[in-house]
């Protein structure tokens, strides 16, 4: 513990981020693919944060867990895709997707992860494009560009807008 630094309170803790457990799996399995994936990932951010409760500000816990889970989950995401390019391996659809959502699943998987998380946290999730500018540290011009884009390919996979 840092020189000056108050002990930290596990009640504390968890009364600020508990409840956002739920959510935050599943926004996390709709960006890894993976559901097992995304509670490991949920576990290590809810590790690091309770290290870092200390040094949290006390303005929106589930922003910042989810900042911080985004982040692991991203860099999951690259490791990855470097080993499946090196293994060349091919991915299956989920069995867990209900077949009526498979074409969503799809669409939602085609997109890049930082698309993906902007269109979900500002779409599903409700934050605005500013908040999801500061969780994802983007510029917010740029979460609005990835949701603008997002948004069309989702509809045109969907068959909703035709595709440029």
């Amino acid at each position: 513990m840092t020189e000056g630094a108050q002990p930290v309170d596990p009640g504390d803790f968890a009364a600020a981020v508990d409840r956002h457990y739920p959510g935050l799996v599943r926004r996390l399995t709709l960006v890894l693919h993976d559901g097992e994936e995304a509670k490991d990932v949920a576990q290590e951010a809810y590790l690091r944060a309770f290290q870092a409760w200390d040094r949290f500000d006390g303005t929106d816990a589930r922003a910042w867990i989810h900042t911080i889970a985004l982040r692991l989950a991203f860099n999951r995401l690259r490791r990855r895709r470097l080993w499946d390019r090196w293994l060349r391996g091919e991915r299956h659809d989920p069995s867990w997707v209900m077949p009526e959502h498979i074409d969503l699943w799809r669409a939602l998987a085609d997109l890049r992860p930082q698309q993906r998380a902007a269109l979900l946290l500002n779409v599903v999730d409700g934050y605005t494009q500013a908040e999801v500018a500061r969780m994802l540290d983007a510029p917010e011009g740029t979460v609005a560009t990835w949701v603008a884009e997002a948004k069309r390919r989702v509809r045109a996979a969907l068959g909703e807008e035709p595709a440029p």
